[in-house]
């Protein structure tokens, strides 16, 4: 464990991470706009979304048990690298006009098949170079880079795909994964407890029986992995959704990369105040309730609401209240994961969580084609209500937080 959070191997962590997420951040803009503008589906983006979460559902249970016993340099660098010659392929493909609808939704599942692995070495490995008294400071500063990338990207990802082209973008993508392996390379990354067991499907079926017991054994974790899912099936569709949604109110590309932007900005100046602010553990938990709280009525009258700049002022601050609360309840959850077995228990708690954010993903987008889009976002915000206030007013969260 690192005694300090500036240290090396987070420095080296934080930019690789982010020399990606320019690619990423451009590519799924570009690419969304190619699929969309082709079938003219908001249900098909739906699904397009949903296929790295279904991966991350139904494979991270498993995955995390390997990568408890295998290296993680070897698995960050390597599936940075492999992505990044699937973003090339594709990159091809696409300036040869040979690009189609099940390529780009293969290409997706190829990436997501990567990433389901990368995202557990990733956060293990977080946990180890970041000092747990630190851990919300930590996480709030590389979320904060993630979000000024996001910032910028989305402001410009407009006139960037009409300029550059999706083609291009998606090369571009495809280095920025092959640079940030390259700079992975020199990372230290200590070992796990388990790393260089035999890796066996018993022993993973094994691993995965006792992330499931670890789990409902802790008074915790049996509150907050249930919740998680819950609350991202019923809230998390319109974050897939937002472009169609900006079309159908009337909005251009560009004005949907601005509030894009809007929200962004928000998020990374909440951040960057976690990122210097360090809380005590009470003020942390009224944070988190406050904000969660507060965000969906803001996000509810940001759907509502047909004039720009008006939605861009709510989108701000439903942003920036729902990070708030975010921040400190991701940072939480990882404190809560036992180190033995690590792996394993973050990956079932990944699945539910993002299992929530798929299946959320395809059902709104059906609703999409059914109903205008603004009404199901609210629907579904206000769905959250009852379960938002269960999970944040209930004394084994608050006990968690404060405690911790």
């Amino acid at each position: 464990m690192h005694t300090k959070l500036w240290n090396k191997d987070y420095i080296l962590m934080l930019q690789g991470n982010a020399v990606s997420a320019i690619g990423d951040v451009l590519y799924s803009v570009a690419i969304g706009y190619w699929v969309y503008e082709k079938t003219g589906s908001s249900a098909l983006m739906g699904i397009m979304s949903s296929i790295s979460m279904f991966m991350v559902m139904f494979v991270s249970p498993f995955s995390g048990s390997i990568v408890d016993k295998c290296s993680r340099k070897a698995i960050i660098v390597g599936m940075d690298a492999l992505r990044g010659l699937i973003m090339l392929i594709v990159g091809a493909l696409a300036f040869t006009d040979k690009l189609s609808v099940p390529i780009v939704l293969a290409a997706a599942f190829l990436a997501s098949a990567c990433s389901v692995f990368f995202n557990p070495a990733v956060s293990t490995l977080m946990l180890d170079i970041i000092p747990h008294d630190d851990m919300v400071r930590g996480q709030s500063v590389h979320s904060g880079i993630t979000s000024f990338i996001n910032l910028v990207g989305k402001a410009l990802s407009g006139a960037l795909v009409a300029f550059l082209g999706v083609p291009l973008i998606i090369v571009i993508n495809g280095i920025s994964y092959l640079f940030s392996a390259a700079t992975e390379v020199f990372i230290h990354v200590p070992k796990t407890v388990q790393q260089g067991a035999k890796v066996t499907v018993s022993g993973v079926i094994r691993d995965f029986g006792l992330a499931i017991r670890e789990i409902f054994g802790s008074r915790f974790l049996r509150l907050f992995v249930p919740g998680a899912l819950i609350l991202n099936l019923l809230g998390a569709g319109p974050m897939t959704l937002m472009l169609p949604f900006c079309l159908e109110k009337g909005f251009t590309v560009d004005m949907y990369g601005y509030l894009m932007s809007v929200e962004t900005a928000a998020s990374l100046i909440c951040v960057s105040l976690l990122g210097i602010i360090k809380l005590k553990p009470k003020a942390r938990y009224y944070m988190m309730a406050a904000g969660f709280l507060i965000s969906i009525p803001i996000y509810i009258l940001a759907y509502l609401s047909r004039h720009y700049i008006l939605m861009c002022v709510l989108f701000f601050l439903g942003a920036f209240t729902n990070c708030m609360g975010n921040a400190v309840f991701n940072a939480s959850l990882m404190l809560a994961l036992p180190e033995e077995n690590r792996g394993a228990i973050l990956g079932f708690v990944s699945a539910a969580s993002t299992g929530g954010c798929a299946l959320s993903a395809v059902i709104f987008g059906v609703l999409g084609d059914i109903f205008p889009l603004y009404l199901v976002f609210v629907a579904g915000s206000l769905l959250t209500i009852p379960p938002m206030l269960y999970l944040f007013l209930h004394k084994n969260t608050r006990e968690f937080i404060i405690s911790n």
